[in-house]
């Protein structure tokens, strides 16, 4: 693995400084109109699982994927705007996606850097073995350990094939490998396997364990009772091996302190992000996919150039600094990013100075 740890790395907000310093000076001097720093894609809402906890599945049952004329047009864009990274999520299972190795090669080429989060199970087929070394990371759903559970959680027998894949990407890349670690989604299903789940894992030649407890959104019965948050308590206590540079299991029930919320959304504010979802429409932030009020457009009728920094995305960021200021955001990657944002501005001079 490189030389990064979970949680002093990959899971720590305050990565978002070194993106914001590189913008500081031209924030000082009245700019406001960045292009993104990363971008999410949803390219399809074809899934080979059926996931009883999946947040996605009903919300996704109209819907197809992206056009190869959007994709494509997406890709160029994303490379004329010198996006700094791409994350190919669902929505659906990703690695369904036709020409998926094609997008993240040309996208390698053009110093784009790339991550996915999938099942897997089609990781091997599609072609995507020989150019994962293209990847950044890559980060894998493992729902269960045990056919039974992953059967009853999944709907598939797939279990094998997902486990067997940071394996095959290491004996085919060796140094050359990304980081490739679990995802692992706690429900009533699987919660009292926290350390079967650490030794597989690290068994299967993972890089890190990453846990959270569902959030039945669907209210679909996968949720745990307190009695059952107990028993998990007790065990990560008890849990050996728990590693902060391998898994964050320490730290699920540690829920984020709520932010100040003043000032603004600096995350919109500045661009920093944007989401595309399976229906070509363009949002700023993943919580609000599939909210009309914040969409700034569709890849369908317009280019994402076209689209960025325009008057709706001006008016879109208007509302989300508006929800921020009311204490309105929730469960959204932004809200830590803000409020580091807010400390370092708190600290600033008001003016760009050349003098030290």
């Amino acid at each position: 693995m490189k030389d990064i740890a979970l949680s002093h790395d990959l899971l720590n907000s305050s990565k978002i400084l070194f993106h914001y310093g590189k913008m500081l000076e031209d924030i000082c001097k009245g700019k406001e109109d960045f292009t993104p720093v990363a971008i999410e894609v949803h390219p399809t809402a074809v899934c080979n699982h059926r996931c009883i906890h999946c947040s996605y599945k009903e919300r996704n049952e109209n819907r197809a994927s992206l056009s190869k004329e959007v994709m494509d047009r997406l890709v160029d864009s994303v490379i004329a705007m010198h996006i700094r990274a791409v994350y190919f999520s669902g929505g659906g299972e990703p690695t369904l996606y036709p020409g998926m190795a094609d997008y993240i090669t040309k996208l390698y080429d053009n110093g784009v850097e790339c991550a996915m989060i999938t099942n897997a199970t089609a990781f091997e087929e599609v072609g995507l073995i020989p150019i994962a070394d293209k990847f950044n990371y890559i980060a894998i759903s493992v729902p269960g350990i045990d056919d039974e559970t992953f059967r009853v959680i999944t709907g598939t027998g797939n279990m094998e094939k997902a486990l067997a894949v940071p394996a095959k990407i290491k004996r085919f890349h060796g140094e050359n490998s990304p980081v490739i670690g679990s995802r692992i989604v706690l429900t009533n299903k699987n919660y009292k396997c926290v350390n079967d789940f650490l030794r597989i894992i690290k068994e299967r030649e993972f890089d890190y364990a990453l846990f959270k407890i569902v959030r039945d959104y669907e209210d679909n019965g996968q949720g745990l009772t307190k009695e059952e948050e107990e028993y998990l308590k007790k065990e990560i206590q008890e849990c050996e091996g728990c590693d902060e540079n391998f898994t964050n299991l320490k730290s699920i029930f540690n829920y984020r302190k709520l932010p100040d919320f003043v000032n603004k959304c600096w995350t919109n504010q500045f661009g920093m992000i944007a989401n595309v979802s399976t229906d070509g429409k363009v949002y700023p932030n993943i919580v609000e996919i599939d909210k009309e009020e914040f969409c700034i457009g569709d890849l369908n009728e317009m280019s994402l150039e076209e689209m960025w920094n325009s008057p709706r995305h001006q008016k879109v960021k208007e509302l989300s600094n508006e929800k921020w200021r009311n204490g309105e955001c929730k469960n959204c990657r932004a809200m830590a990013y803000n409020n580091i944002i807010n400390h370092i501005n708190q600290t600033l001079p008001r003016y760009f100075d050349p003098f030290i």
